[in-house]
C-alpha cells in the first residue's frame, strides 16, 4: 500500500492495515525519513511549493507520529522496562540554513523542536524521541541539487573529511538509537555529518 504521508488519511489507512496485516497491536520504532526539497530564491518561493515542502516534511511527521503513538504506547505498557522510540531525520540545514532552500531548511528545523517538545511530553510512557541530522548523503536528492564536478566540489569542500556519507551511515546511528544501549537517550540530536563544522 502506498504511503502518503502528508494525508492524515493515508498514514492512518496505512496502520490500520499493518495492524490488520500484521496481527500487531503494538510498535517498538517509528522512523520518520520521508522527505522533498524544493531549490528556489525565497524572492521567487511559490507559497505552494513552500506549503508542499511543510506538509510532507513536518506535517507527515506529526501525522505519522500521531498514528504510531497508541501502538507505541501499548509496546512500553506490555513490555516494562523498554523504551519504544520515535526518530526523525532532520538535516544539518536545520543547524545552518541552506540557500534557494528556506522551506526544507525550516521543515528539518522544526522537525528538533517537535522531536525535544514530544520527548518530554512522551516520557511519562517510557517513549523516546531523539533526530538524526546528518550532512550530505549521497542520495538521488543530494546528486540533484549538485548538477557539476564544480558544485560537489564546492559542497564537499566544506566537509572535513572531504567526502560523500552513505545510507549506510545513517542506517548505522539509526540501530544505534533504536537498540538497548541507547534506551537513556531522548530529546537529543545525532549528528552525522562527516565533519561539518555546525
Amino acid at each position: 500500500m502506498e504511503l502518503n504521508q502528508a494525508s492524515q488519511d493515508s498514514v492512518h489507512a496505512y496502520f490500520k492495515k499493518y495492524i490488520k496485516n500484521t496481527s500487531e497491536s503494538s510498535l517498538y520504532g517509528l522512523v520518520v525519513n520521508g522527505a522533498i526539497y524544493h531549490n528556489s530564491s525565497f524572492e521567487d518561493y511559490d507559497f505552494t511549493d513552500w506549503q508542499r515542502i511543510l506538509d510532507v516534511n513536518l506535517n507527515g511527521a506529526f501525522h505519522l507520529s500521531k498514528a504510531a503513538l497508541p501502538l507505541l504506547k501499548k509496546y512500553a505498557e506490555d513490555n516494562p522496562g523498554h523504551y519504544p522510540r520515535i526518530i526523525f531525520i532532520s538535516s544539518v540545514s536545520a543547524y545552518m540554513g541552506e540557500m534557494y532552500a528556506s522551506a526544507y531548511s525550516v521543515s528539518k528545523a522544526a522537525l528538533i523542536a517537535l522531536a525535544k517538545s514530544l520527548a518530554l511530553e512522551l516520557a511519562k510512557y517510557r517513549i523516546n524521541v531523539n533526530c538524526i541530522c546528518p550532512g550530505w548523503v549521497r542520495t538521488d536528492m543530494a546528486l540533484a541539487q549538485m548538477p557539476n564536478e564544480d558544485s560537489i566540489k564546492d559542497n564537499l569542500g566544506a566537509v572535513l573529511q572531504n567526502r560523500w556519507l552513505e545510507s549506510s551511515e545513517i542506517a548505522a546511528g539509526i540501530e544505534y538509537l533504536l537498540s538497548d544501549t541507547a534506551k537513556g537517550i531522548t530529546g537529543q540530536q545525532l549528528n552525522i555529518t562527516a565533519g561539518i563544522d555546525l
